[in-house]
């Protein structure tokens, strides 16, 4: 990609600033705009805020924005109108392409249950704030021209800066890792921050964001809470539900013996793996949670489950993968061997148990008193068992993009850890959060350029 350098760049933001202070004294005192086939007016009110010109974008005689530029007019009209077109974006989702996350959060008194709908595609997010069923926008961010057309009007992807700068009026310009942006940032309804970036790839518009910080008392964040780049990695757990009342669970996809039949007893299930055997839905392996039945694991048609897709959620599809070796030893023969150890609480034995063949040792912390079993840890020796698509023998190459989903989903290096050869790499929860009460670790350790062990803990606080 070819890269700005902060000279040019600096060198641009001068220019913009010098022609939008010429445009501010030849701006009319009003603006006639068509999108979208509509004629509409808007006032532009001038004024000196402390030597500093200013707009007052007006509608109808109540004040729609200010800018913190002078000749983005037409930015603040895109959103202006940016709720109404997400809006429509959002009513007329195909299912088949997009994946929708609801967040829920509590503000005050007043607005106690406050939603972000997240809706993801591999090449865009758009999240809705939505308080007591009135719908903002407050995030898009797309490599698609037909979505960024629908949301603003204008394909913008593909653009040249002078293409953008022709329809939108001069712009600032930042860089941020050596990547170059075109802004047009401003205020608008009374307070909210809003800011308009178009990321340049081989000197056109390859990325745009609309980001609406809104004022008020909900305090939402935008933007990072989707960590969506496609489909969840093959092997990171997704929770699924039985929508059969007499489900058949099959040794092997499609023709496979029929080891079991769910329905209600099995309301909650986990999956990673899917078979395509050319039907309209797939086959998919699951495992049982423990519920009223007895724990089984098997294939499934989709047809009959819910979700029959994965869904996007980095974080939970990974703590799934922790939570699938809890269940696994409900649905193994006897292991080879049992152990019981004592720990510093005199009322919490660590039971050790080893399958040989299959290359696997999980620890229970068991509670004397209560006899509840807690799933601590779980050791890989071979590859017939995966942790969020790792295996034993998979090349160390793959723990780099390993690394990537790990961060979408709340996991970094420990401090000084580094993806290496004859090394024992370890991820570690950010800020050290918990989930439920429990730590969790992942370490790998590499070997002779392949991947020789895989550890996750689950250890309590």
């Amino acid at each position: 990609m070819k890269k700005l350098n902060i000279l040019a760049c600096s060198l641009m933001v001068a220019g913009c600033l010098n022609f939008a202070s010429n445009a501010f004294a030849e701006t009319p005192d009003t603006m006639t705009m068509v999108r979208f086939g509509e004629k509409e007016t808007l006032t532009l009110k001038k004024y000196d805020n402390d030597g500093n010109k200013r707009f007052e974008i007006q509608r109808d005689g109540c004040c729609i924005a200010q800018p913190q530029q002078d000749s983005n007019l037409l930015a603040f009209k895109v959103f202006a109108d940016a709720n109404t077109y997400c809006g429509k974006i959002r009513n007329n989702l195909p299912k088949s392409v997009w994946h929708k996350n609801v967040n829920r959060y509590n503000s005050d008194g007043e607005n106690p249950t406050n939603i972000v709908e997240t809706y993801a595609s591999t090449d865009s997010v758009l999240e809705m704030g939505i308080y007591n069923d009135f719908v903002n926008m407050a995030y898009i961010r797309t490599r698609n021209k037909e979505v960024i057309k629908a949301a603003t009007g204008y394909e913008l992807i593909g653009m040249s800066p002078d293409n953008v700068e022709s329809i939108f009026g001069a712009y600032q310009t930042d860089v941020e890792c050596d990547t170059p942006f075109i802004v047009y940032d401003f205020y608008i309804d009374g307070g909210s921050y809003n800011s308009m970036r178009m990321l340049l790839e081989d000197g056109v518009v390859a990325e745009v964001s609309l980001r609406n910080d809104a004022p008020g008392e909900c305090e939402q964040e935008t933007g990072e809470r989707a960590y969506y780049d496609g489909e969840l990695p093959e092997g990171w757990y997704t929770h699924g539900k039985v929508t059969s009342i007499n489900l058949n669970v099959r040794k092997e996809p499609k023709t496979g013996e029929v080891i079991a039949k769910i329905g209600t007893e099995h309301p909650e299930f986990l999956y990673a793996e899917t078979h395509d055997t050319g039907e309209e839905y797939k086959w998919v392996k699951i495992i049982t949670k423990y519920d009223k039945g007895q724990p089984v694991e098997g294939w499934v048609y989709a047809k009959y489950i819910s979700p029959s897709f994965k869904t996007s959620n980095f974080r939970e599809g990974l703590l799934n993968s922790f939570e699938y070796f809890a269940y696994l030893p409900s649905v193994l023969p006897e292991a080879n061997t049992r152990n019981e150890i004592n720990t510093k609480d005199s009322n919490i034995i660590m039971v050790n148990r080893t399958w040989t063949d299959k290359g696997l040792t999980i620890d229970f912390l068991l509670n004397k008193n209560g006899g509840q079993m807690t799933f601590a840890s779980c050791e890989l020796t071979n590859n017939t068992y995966a942790f969020a698509g790792l295996r034993v023998g998979n090349g160390i190459d793959v723990l780099n993009k390993f690394n990537k989903n790990a961060d979408k989903a709340g996991f970094e290096l420990e401090k000084g850890c580094k993806i290496l050869d004859d090394n024992t790499i370890t991820w570690v929860n950010k800020e050290n959060e918990t989930y439920d009460g429990f730590n969790h670790r992942i370490e790998i350790v590499t070997k002779s350029g392949i991947i020789s062990k895989i550890k996750i803990s689950n250890m309590p606080e």
